[in-house]
């Protein structure tokens, strides 16, 4: 790396990027500003009830499995 890369690369401030938008925002922050917080949480919720739907799935689907091949006919 050249010594003017090096410079360069020293002065740009600790940061993240906002996790919705990519703006730089503090290392302690997710996210930018409340339009993109709103989204953010909107996001997680949808995650965890997607998450949810799934572990009801899955446990539905393994308890039909044991019935049809455990309980006598």
């Amino acid at each position: 790396m050249s010594h003017v890369a090096r410079e360069r690369r020293a002065r740009i401030p600790d940061h993240r990027h906002c996790t919705i938008c990519g703006r730089p925002v503090p290392p302690q922050e997710e996210v930018c500003s409340p339009e993109c917080r709103k989204t953010y949480e909107d996001r997680l919720r949808r995650e965890r009830r997607t998450r949810l739907f799934l572990l009801i799935l899955y446990i539905a689907l393994l308890g039909s499995l044991f019935v049809i091949f455990f309980l006598p006919r």
